[in-house]
């Protein structure tokens, strides 16, 4: 989806192999200078896992590559400013190798909070046991590997399984192709510009959030978080092929942002502080899903009552489909 992206490991990558290298050519004996991983990513993406294993000294090398977007080299003579135009996304595991919600996001992950405060959002992935979620994984894993044997490729009639979302997303989606050329040309022509938006409640919150950083605890908010809203919200604006930058577009980037802060605070704590900015959170949700998510749980539920107080219940039962979905429902 990007014109340039780069991949590398926390073990793998070093402050040089990700900033710029100055080393003597072997052949012409003159110093050179080579460009890193995010260099080489410039107007790209930068992908980079295990970075929780990364030493200490090449996190810091990539300070002011995430905050200036570009590289200095003052070595051996050469004296350059490489530009490092690209998004940086890093994945970490936890300490404990299992994120605990008793603590905080700085206490579960090995890292501090200059390389923290860098990036403009933080996402907690948990590995949470859900019977719809692992069905649907399952399957997307077995109809992957159906489609990639060598004996299936370029053949039609392939039989894969069933996935209970495919048949409730089909008519909504859009060829890969098409979403690249919509995102090629939204990053090239437009260009949002911040104009009639609600300036005081944007600069409201960030005093409350602020002030509430520094009571709480989790990860400091700083004047660079204020700069990833109006990052997010031009983004988003960027996505509907806006000229101007609107109150959904701040009310979204802010929604995100608080979310991001919420992750980072200890449960306890989460609770607390998402009742008291619920004022902020953007509560506009498919509703036709969640309808179905409630309706296929309370159908399990009755499911399960059946079956431990009704002996013959097992034979009266009845599998049927209802929006793409596989239910049970009792035999009249």
């Amino acid at each position: 989806m990007c014109i340039r992206d780069r991949y590398t490991t926390g073990k793998g990558a070093s402050a040089v192999g990700l900033t710029a290298n100055v080393h003597k050519d072997p052949q012409t004996r003159e110093w050179t200078l080579e460009g890193g991983a995010l260099v080489l990513a410039d107007k790209g993406i930068c992908l980079i896992d295990e970075f929780d294993k990364m030493n200490e000294h090449d996190r810091t090398s990539i300070h002011e590559a995430m905050e200036q977007q570009s590289i200095s080299i003052s070595k051996a003579g050469i004296v350059a400013n490489l530009q490092a135009r690209c998004a940086i996304i890093a994945a970490a595991n936890p300490v404990k190798g299992r994120y605990d919600s008793q603590l905080s996001f700085m206490d579960n992950v090995d890292l501090t909070d200059p390389i923290l405060s860098r990036f403009d959002i933080l996402c907690v992935v948990k590995d949470e046991v859900d019977p719809d979620v692992d069905f649907q994984l399952a399957t997307f894993v077995l109809n992957s590997h159906i489609k990639n044997h060598p004996n299936n490729k370029n053949k039609e009639g392939v039989k894969f399984l069933e996935d209970i979302e495919t048949t409730h997303r089909t008519n909504n989606t859009i060829s890969q192709d098409l979403l690249k050329k919509f995102i090629l040309y939204a990053r090239q022509y437009v260009k949002p510009r911040l104009s009639e938006i609600n300036k005081d409640k944007l600069t409201k919150f960030y005093q409350e959030l602020r002030e509430e950083s520094r009571n709480s605890g989790g990860f400091n908010v700083s004047i660079r978080h204020f700069e990833s809203i109006i990052r997010m919200a031009e983004a988003h604006a960027k996505m509907y092929l806006r000229e101007y930058v609107r109150d959904d577009d701040i009310d979204l980037a802010i929604s995100v942002m608080l979310e991001s802060f919420i992750q980072s605070q200890k449960f306890s704590v989460a609770k607390i502080i998402k009742k008291k900015f619920s004022k902020y959170i953007r509560v506009r949700e498919d509703t036709n899903s969640l309808l179905l998510h409630i309706l296929g749980r309370l159908v399990r539920d009755q499911i399960q009552y059946c079956l431990l107080y009704t002996s013959d219940a097992a034979d009266d039962l009845l599998c049927v489909d209802l929006g793409g979905r596989r239910l049970i429902k009792q035999k009249k």
